[in-house]
Protein backbone atom coordinates (compact mmCIF):
# COMPACT_ATOMS: atom_id res chain seq x y z
CA UNK A 1 0.00 0.00 0.00
CA UNK A 2 1.37 3.43 -1.00
CA UNK A 3 1.19 6.10 1.70
CA UNK A 4 -0.27 9.43 0.64
CA UNK A 5 2.24 12.19 0.11
CA UNK A 6 0.18 15.10 1.45
CA UNK A 7 -1.73 16.47 4.41
CA UNK A 8 -4.22 19.38 4.54
CA UNK A 9 -3.93 22.09 7.18
CA UNK A 10 -6.84 24.35 8.04
CA UNK A 11 -5.91 27.85 9.21
CA UNK A 12 -2.12 27.32 9.16
CA UNK A 13 -1.31 30.51 11.09
CA UNK A 14 -3.93 30.12 13.81
CA UNK A 15 -7.53 31.06 14.41
CA UNK A 16 -9.46 33.69 12.43
CA UNK A 17 -10.10 36.89 14.39
CA UNK A 18 -13.89 36.78 14.34
CA UNK A 19 -14.00 39.98 16.43
CA UNK A 20 -11.94 42.02 13.96
CA UNK A 21 -13.56 45.44 13.37
CA UNK A 22 -14.24 44.58 9.73
CA UNK A 23 -15.53 41.03 10.35
CA UNK A 24 -19.19 40.59 9.45
CA UNK A 25 -21.83 37.98 10.19
CA UNK A 26 -23.53 36.34 7.22
CA UNK A 27 -26.11 33.61 6.90
CA UNK A 28 -25.16 30.94 4.37
CA UNK A 29 -27.56 30.92 1.42
CA UNK A 30 -25.87 27.92 -0.20
CA UNK A 31 -23.28 25.35 0.88
CA UNK A 32 -20.45 27.68 1.94
CA UNK A 33 -16.93 26.56 2.89
CA UNK A 34 -15.82 26.99 6.51
CA UNK A 35 -12.03 27.28 6.73
CA UNK A 36 -11.82 25.91 10.28
CA UNK A 37 -13.58 22.53 9.92
CA UNK A 38 -13.19 22.37 6.10
CA UNK A 39 -16.84 21.33 5.82
CA UNK A 40 -19.53 23.09 3.85
CA UNK A 41 -21.85 25.17 6.00
CA UNK A 42 -25.49 24.39 5.33
CA UNK A 43 -27.88 27.07 4.04
CA UNK A 44 -29.07 29.04 7.06
CA UNK A 45 -25.90 28.49 9.12
CA UNK A 46 -24.40 31.62 10.68
CA UNK A 47 -20.93 32.42 9.39
CA UNK A 48 -18.34 35.09 10.07
CA UNK A 49 -16.52 36.64 7.11
CA UNK A 50 -13.17 37.99 8.27
CA UNK A 51 -9.69 38.72 6.93
CA UNK A 52 -7.01 36.05 7.29
CA UNK A 53 -3.36 35.74 6.26
CA UNK A 54 -2.41 32.06 5.82
CA UNK A 55 1.34 32.59 5.36
CA UNK A 56 3.77 31.44 8.03
CA UNK A 57 6.60 33.40 6.32
CA UNK A 58 6.59 36.96 4.98
CA UNK A 59 7.06 37.48 1.23
CA UNK A 60 5.57 39.71 -1.46
CA UNK A 61 2.76 37.13 -1.79
CA UNK A 62 1.56 37.37 1.80
CA UNK A 63 -1.47 39.35 2.90
CA UNK A 64 -4.97 39.05 4.26
CA UNK A 65 -7.90 37.79 2.26
CA UNK A 66 -11.51 36.94 3.12
CA UNK A 67 -12.46 33.63 4.74
CA UNK A 68 -15.64 32.24 6.27
CA UNK A 69 -15.82 30.31 9.55
CA UNK A 70 -18.83 29.03 11.47
CA UNK A 71 -20.02 31.84 13.77
CA UNK A 72 -20.78 29.51 16.67
CA UNK A 73 -17.55 27.55 16.39
CA UNK A 74 -16.79 24.10 15.02
CA UNK A 75 -14.14 21.44 15.37
CA UNK A 76 -10.92 22.12 13.49
CA UNK A 77 -10.29 19.78 10.53
CA UNK A 78 -8.46 16.69 11.74
CA UNK A 79 -5.54 16.30 9.34
CA UNK A 80 -4.63 12.80 8.25
CA UNK A 81 -2.35 11.80 5.38
CA UNK A 82 -4.39 11.76 2.17
CA UNK A 83 -7.63 13.03 3.78
CA UNK A 84 -9.37 15.45 1.42
CA UNK A 85 -11.94 18.00 2.51
CA UNK A 86 -15.49 17.74 1.15
CA UNK A 87 -14.95 21.31 -0.11
CA UNK A 88 -12.73 20.03 -2.92
CA UNK A 89 -15.54 18.18 -4.72
CA UNK A 90 -17.49 20.20 -7.24
CA UNK A 91 -15.39 23.35 -7.01
CA UNK A 92 -12.82 25.01 -9.24
CA UNK A 93 -9.60 25.39 -7.29
CA UNK A 94 -6.51 27.51 -7.68
CA UNK A 95 -3.50 25.57 -6.41
CA UNK A 96 -0.46 27.76 -5.78
CA UNK A 97 2.97 26.26 -5.13
CA UNK A 98 5.54 28.09 -2.98
CA UNK A 99 9.21 27.53 -2.23
CA UNK A 100 10.86 27.70 1.20
CA UNK A 101 10.92 31.51 1.05
CA UNK A 102 7.16 31.70 0.34
CA UNK A 103 7.80 32.73 -3.26
CA UNK A 104 5.29 31.35 -5.77
CA UNK A 105 6.77 28.82 -8.16
CA UNK A 106 3.60 27.65 -9.93
CA UNK A 107 -0.14 28.25 -10.06
CA UNK A 108 -2.80 26.06 -11.62
CA UNK A 109 -6.58 26.26 -11.83
CA UNK A 110 -8.26 22.88 -11.85
CA UNK A 111 -11.51 21.09 -11.16
CA UNK A 112 -11.59 19.47 -7.73
CA UNK A 113 -11.72 16.04 -9.35
CA UNK A 114 -8.05 16.48 -10.35
CA UNK A 115 -6.94 17.73 -6.93
CA UNK A 116 -5.24 14.62 -5.52
CA UNK A 117 -3.25 13.84 -8.67
CA UNK A 118 -2.10 17.45 -9.08
CA UNK A 119 -1.09 17.87 -5.43
CA UNK A 120 0.88 14.64 -5.31
CA UNK A 121 2.71 15.58 -8.53
CA UNK A 122 3.44 19.11 -7.26
CA UNK A 123 4.89 17.86 -3.98
CA UNK A 124 7.33 15.60 -5.86
CA UNK A 125 9.05 18.82 -7.02
CA UNK A 126 11.83 19.42 -4.49
CA UNK A 127 11.58 23.20 -5.04
CA UNK A 128 8.01 23.19 -3.67
CA UNK A 129 7.81 23.64 0.12
CA UNK A 130 4.01 23.91 0.42
CA UNK A 131 0.83 24.62 -1.52
CA UNK A 132 -2.03 27.00 -0.85
CA UNK A 133 -5.43 26.14 -2.27
CA UNK A 134 -7.94 28.88 -3.04
CA UNK A 135 -11.46 28.75 -4.42
CA UNK A 136 -10.85 29.90 -7.99
CA UNK A 137 -13.93 32.07 -8.51
CA UNK A 138 -13.83 34.31 -5.43
CA UNK A 139 -10.12 33.67 -4.84
CA UNK A 140 -10.55 33.02 -1.11
CA UNK A 141 -7.98 30.92 0.74
CA UNK A 142 -9.20 27.37 1.44
CA UNK A 143 -6.36 25.43 3.11
CA UNK A 144 -2.65 24.67 3.04
CA UNK A 145 -1.13 21.44 1.72
CA UNK A 146 2.15 20.01 3.00
CA UNK A 147 4.05 16.77 2.57
CA UNK A 148 2.82 14.11 4.96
Amino acid sequence: MVMSTFILTALPTGEVDTHAPIAIRRRADEPSPCRRCLRNAEPGDDLILAPYDPFTLRSPYTGEGPVFVHAHGCERFDPAPGAVSEQVRGRMLSVRAYDGDAMMTDATVLDGSGFREHVEASLRDTDVAFLHVHFAGPGCFAFRVDRA
